[in-house]
């Protein structure tokens, strides 16, 4: 399998959604001193298949404009988020607000994910099962 130019985004996916995750979840939870305990590297394996398996998925994306509008926003809230974090306004109305626009991203983007997969790549493989089960019949 020859590496494309689409491939980019999947690489970028494999490269930073398993290290943001395992930032807010390590910041989030306050784990960064868990020193001697198989913890982080745990959580850290598990992010880093997830990532794994989403840039392997965006192979069969049949709408790349949309998965890039809704990462890059992803992106920028999760930025923000951050900001905000750091300045200690954690808990306002707009801090909320904010997170579940991330939350709301991310389930968007899940959702586009699995529609473009099951479009693309399951749907034209069980066509052609079924049409090499009617002419073996």
């Amino acid at each position: 399998m020859r590496f494309k130019r689409s491939d980019l985004t999947g690489i970028a996916i494999a490269a930073l959604i398993p290290a943001m995750l395992s930032f807010i979840v390590f910041n989030g939870w306050e784990l960064q001193h868990h020193e001697g305990t198989p913890l982080l590297s745990i959580i850290a394996m598990n992010f880093a298949i997830v990532g794994g398996l989403l840039a392997y998925l965006t192979r069969y994306l049949a709408h790349p404009r949309a998965f890039r509008v809704i990462a890059a926003l992803l992106g920028l809230v999760f930025i923000a988020v951050i900001e905000i974090q750091l300045s200690k306004v954690d808990h306002t109305v707009w801090a909320t607000s904010l997170k579940w626009l991330g939350v709301l991203l991310f389930l968007a983007l899940n959702t586009l994910l699995v529609v473009d997969v099951i479009a693309v790549a399951l749907n034209p493989y069980l066509v052609r099962r079924d049409e090499r089960q009617a002419a073996g019949q």
